[in-house]
């Protein structure tokens, strides 16, 4: 419309211009005056008509996507746009290294399911997410709870692109997000056979593999300087607990009760939430290594395992200590120094590159030596992280649980005595390309309260 009203009005220029030397000064005189009005009321109708026209289509293009999206729950589409700002540098080059593997493993990307993997590389703690990671982009899914906490809280990646959607594979292929992509791998230790095979049907013809064991915590396993930062504000607090729960340990109070004051104690300092179930096992009970807190009540002579956590921005701690209540006997003061030996041996050893079997044999051939070895039942120890449990295991029976520099572990010696009592002596530690640092510390000898 627009147009065609142009093409006429040139057309009548150009008929005024043709007239004008034929008539008069005085009609030349009136053909000016009436020329200008002319183009001005056809200018000004154009003006605004011509907004009006693309406002329309404008306004009719959105409603069709949002019933468009509305059609289709499950795969709804949507920008979230993530927070500029600044992250660890560790996370670039955890990204990095697992790129470099794309080569050997023959993908063209990696699925990654296990919520804290998806953590230590995006920062997301919400308990829904999937990310692949290609070698330019990031994909990173999750459900519409969490469409305003992932703009804040993820890390601006370089190449990240995030997706709101209740059926990822659905998803992917109704929008033929992986249209140039032949083969995915997977986290092989996190996924189950059937999950597997249900998403590998879903995607065909692209292939679908596992990858290696721990192919993504081999490299969130050493810690960026912020994420010990937060590990050990959770450890202060763990140490901060244990010495306000002394006071309220005395005959006639149950395990029970020692457990609740140690969560109370712990959330009035600042500890988020328990890393895990609170260990409390007292006298006979104390043999048993993961004793469940129960109404037993404390009674004079009774020797008291407390094993517990604090967490600090996701981040958790994991110490035990050893008390006995009124009175020890000499039996039970030896044992108690010849943990704290075995723990203090071990971790004198600590270095990076070692192989966790041969830390695991320092402290237990000392518990050996002395006639307890039958009575040390466990690993020596475990990383710590985001989740309580991380690799490496430092045990005997383990190969290839190699120790790197910057990781977090916990060293966890115990003799646990049936019929008699039980003991253990824990504290979480910073291995450096120096040796290890102390993140917490037991008391050197037996606490009598």
């Amino acid at each position: 419309m627009a147009k065609t009203k142009t093409k006429k009005t040139g057309a009548k220029k150009t008929a005024t211009k043709k007239a004008a030397p034929k008539k008069s000064a005085a009609k030349k005189t009136a053909t000016k005056k009436a020329a200008p009005k002319k183009p001005a009321v056809k200018k000004t109708a154009t003006k605004k008509a011509a907004p009006k026209k693309p406002a329309v289509k404008k306004t009719a293009t959105k409603k069709t996507a949002a019933k468009k999206d509305t059609g289709k729950k499950q795969i709804k589409e949507k920008t979230v746009t993530i927070k500029q700002g600044a992250y660890p540098d560790l996370i670039n080059t955890r990204l990095e290294q697992i790129r470099f593997r794309f080569q050997e493993m023959k993908t063209d990307g990696l699925v990654v399911n296990y919520l804290p993997n998806i953590c230590y590389l995006t920062n997301f703690s919400g308990s829904n997410a999937t990310l692949i990671i290609f070698k330019e982009e990031i994909f990173f899914f999750t459900d519409d709870r969490y469409e305003e906490q992932i703009k804040t809280e993820l890390y601006p990646l370089p190449g990240l692109k995030t997706f709101i959607t209740r059926d990822v594979w659905k998803y992917c292929m109704d929008k033929k997000v992986l249209k140039d992509i032949k083969m995915l791998a997977f986290e092989g230790d996190r996924v189950g056979y059937s999950e597997a095979v249900a998403t590998r049907n879903k995607i065909r013809p692209l292939k679908f593999k596992p990858a290696d064991d721990k192919e993504v915590e081999r490299y969130t396993m050493p810690k960026a300087p912020e994420e010990l930062a937060n590990i050990e504000e959770a450890c202060r607090l763990a140490e901060a607990t244990y010495k306000k729960v002394l006071r309220h340990i005395k005959p006639g109070v149950t395990e029970k009760e020692i457990a609740n004051e140690i969560a109370y104690i712990s959330r009035k300092l600042g500890s988020e939430k328990d890393p895990f179930d609170i260990i409390v096992a007292s006298g006979a009970r104390g043999a048993i290594v993961h004793g469940t807190p129960t109404d037993k009540k404390i009674k004079v002579g009774d020797v008291i395992i407390m094993d517990f956590g604090c967490t600090y921005n996701g981040f958790v701690s994991d110490i035990t200590r050893t008390v006995a209540v009124g009175k020890a006997t000499k039996e039970q003061k030896e044992v108690y120094k010849l943990l704290v030996n075995a723990k203090d041996s071990a971790i004198k050893e600590v270095h990076p590159l070692m192989n966790g079997i041969h830390l695991d044999l320092v402290a237990r051939d000392i518990i050996k030596k002395a006639g307890y070895g039958d009575y040390f039942k466990h690993s020596l120890g475990h990383g710590v992280g985001l989740v309580v449990h991380e690799s490496p295991i430092i045990n005997f029976l383990y190969e290839g649980q190699i120790i790197p520099e910057d990781i977090v572990l916990a060293i966890e010696p115990g003799v646990y005595i049936p019929g008699k009592f039980g003991m253990r002596v824990e504290d979480d530690i910073f291995v450096t390309r120096e040796g290890a640092r102390y993140l917490t510390k037991a008391p050197e000898e037996l606490p009598i309260i």
